[in-house]
């Protein structure tokens, strides 16, 4: 959102996004999602344990015993997070640091993945009203999936998800509208493309993805 259109990236994917963390954490404390929100949060209490010196006699809000004891993701947020990030509350913090309050912004090819049964990241908590409004994003929904669990072909579960080739043609479709554009030249006023710019593909088979912007 800071870069605008001084961004230089041609593209960007999103995948199992908790875009609204308010839903996010409320989702978090509701049955087997338990088992996620306590190993989230021993790994994160191993971090800080890496590091618990730069903390030791430190001033503010800082909790260090509860950062250091901490049971959910909430009380490593609450904690340390939060107060790290100049919040009054760790509900603040949620808040304001939400991701689905940029949607509006974006103005670089955004494509976004997401499951309906995605555990950490809720589905409801999707802004797809502010993705359809806005002309560059794309929104995939599946009905399954959980959270970068989409398995898929004759290796599952070991082999590569189904996304991956399907973020590599998006990311590949992007890269050459970008090397096209970088091809074009003015003349009076009028953007040519240059004959060595043009290619052909097969047409069969083709892509949905190949019609995007």
């Amino acid at each position: 959102m800071k870069e605008a259109g001084n961004c230089p990236l041609s593209g960007a994917v999103s995948l199992c996004n908790p875009f609204n963390l308010v839903i996010a954490d409320e989702d978090f404390h509701k049955g087997f999602n338990n088992v996620y929100d306590k190993a989230l949060a021993r790994g994160l209490r191993n971090i800080f344990q890496k590091h618990k010196r730069l903390f030791e006699g430190i001033e503010g809000e800082y909790n260090i015993p509860m950062v250091a004891k901490a049971r959910s993701v909430r009380d490593f947020d609450e904690g340390l997070t939060r107060v790290s990030f100049g919040y009054k509350s760790v509900d603040d913090y949620y808040r304001n640091s939400s991701s689905s309050l940029s949607i509006k912004y974006v103005q670089t090819s955004l494509l976004c993945i997401q499951a309906a049964n995605d555990p950490i990241a809720p589905s409801r908590g999707i802004p797809q009203e502010d993705i359809k409004e806005n002309p560059n994003c794309l929104l995939v929904v599946t009905p399954n999936g959980g959270h970068l669990g989409w398995v898929a072909g004759d290796d599952a579960p070991y082999g590569a998800p189904w996304t991956d080739p399907l973020v590599m043609e998006y990311l590949e479709v992007l890269e050459n509208n970008q090397i096209e554009k970088s091809l074009l030249r003015t003349i009076d006023g009028v953007h040519t493309p240059r004959v060595d710019s043009v290619h052909t593909r097969e047409t069969n088979n083709q892509s949905p993805i190949e019609s995007v912007n």
